[in-house]
């Protein structure tokens, strides 16, 4: 088991270590299936037909400079889509590595108790017919489910958990959290502590 366990472990730190380079393959390996799929779905293009395309094209120099000039087009419109979206996610990642880790965990606090202060507002509020109130109902036993699911992250963390950066463990969705303080839940939550989350949580 521990052997296993090694092993899982050196397999995360290379994806971590070249993350980007695994993306960038798996998003060329997308490209090409998604033009494969859409010639078989729309126009009947089987891998036969691609084969068959192939063989029949007469090959010349100028044949040859003009698809590689093309692949090179596509990849560079790919990787310039990719470094702007990386560049997005790098700056938040990077915001939240920047974070104490006292803020990590008050900002996670904040945004579970906030996030099923909205699901019981949404079951108190009036419903006409009663499998409205039944289903609002059983989302919010759901959403209590999640909540002591992930609340146990501030005080449970296994093997895996412990290599990892706390703000990955500890995840906050940046746009449902601005809509949650922006509806003004978080406006009574200042003196929130993660006691208060552990009695809610493993007591009765």
């Amino acid at each position: 088991m521990a052997r296993i366990l090694d092993s899982w472990l050196w397999v995360l730190r290379k994806i971590r270590l070249h993350y980007d380079v695994i993306g960038q393959i798996a998003l060329l390996c997308l490209l090409v299936l998604g033009v494969l799929d859409y010639g078989y779905f729309f126009h009947g293009w089987d891998l036969l037909w691609w084969r068959q395309m192939v063989l029949q094209e007469e090959i010349t120099p100028l044949s040859v400079l003009l698809h590689i000039g093309g692949v090179k087009v596509a990849i560079i419109l790919v990787l310039t889509m990719w470094s702007y979206t990386r560049q997005a996610a790098e700056k938040r990642l990077q915001r939240n590595h920047d974070m104490p880790i006292t803020q990590v965990r008050k900002r996670y606090c904040r945004f579970l108790i906030m996030r099923l202060l909205a699901s019981l507002d949404k079951l108190i509020q009036h419903h006409p017919r009663m499998e409205d109130f039944l289903e609002r109902h059983k989302d919010f036993a759901d959403a209590v489910e999640l909540f002591r699911w992930e609340a146990r992250k501030l005080f449970e963390r296994t093997d895996l958990q412990l290599c990892l950066p706390l703000h990955e463990v500890l995840p906050v969705e940046n746009q449902q959290e601005k809509d949650l303080l922006h509806q003004g839940y978080g406006e009574k939550l200042h003196r929130l502590r993660e006691l208060d989350i552990h009695m809610m949580v493993y007591e009765n």
